[in-house]
């Protein structure tokens, strides 16, 4: 919705108080349509947008224009879009140090990543970025530390 003018004026006509309080409470009382939706680019000028919120979609949208974004609450993230698809940032909450955290994507669709917590232990340690296992089990010792 956008803001209109209450009156058109013609060359002689008298204001009057009614008519110019009728001006500033369209203003006072439409104040969001001042600027919602936006016609053009906003600039804050390198001010902060305090108190923002995404908007939230129970379900994943297909992708849109590029750099749309929203938060899936049934995933519990952010999506993305890159244009062609959408780009999950997840919501790693819970990550205490000895947690390594592992992404897969097991359907091979495009941002259907998986993330999962990997307990490290007394079995399972990670050294810059070297994993290593010890201890018992046979086969493979990270693949016995991680699913034993």
């Amino acid at each position: 919705m956008a803001i209109s003018r209450v009156k058109t004026w013609i060359a002689g006509e008298v204001l009057t108080a009614s008519d110019l309080n009728a001006e500033f409470n369209n203003l006072l009382n439409n104040a969001l349509a001042l600027i919602s939706p936006l016609t053009a680019d906003l600039n804050f000028n390198g001010n902060k947008a305090t108190n923002l919120r995404f908007e939230t979609q129970s379900a994943t949208q297909s992708a849109a224009a590029e750099g749309v974004v929203y938060w899936q609450s049934t995933e519990d993230n952010l999506h993305i879009s890159t244009g062609s698809a959408q780009a999950r940032v997840p919501a790693l909450v819970g990550i205490q140090q000895g947690r390594l955290i592992g992404i897969t994507n097991p359907s091979g669709v495009a941002g259907a990543t998986v993330y999962s917590h990997i307990e490290l232990g007394a079995n399972l340690t990670l050294t810059g970025t070297s994993l290593a296992a010890s201890g018992g089990g046979s086969g493979n010792p990270i693949q016995s530390a991680v699913f034993n």
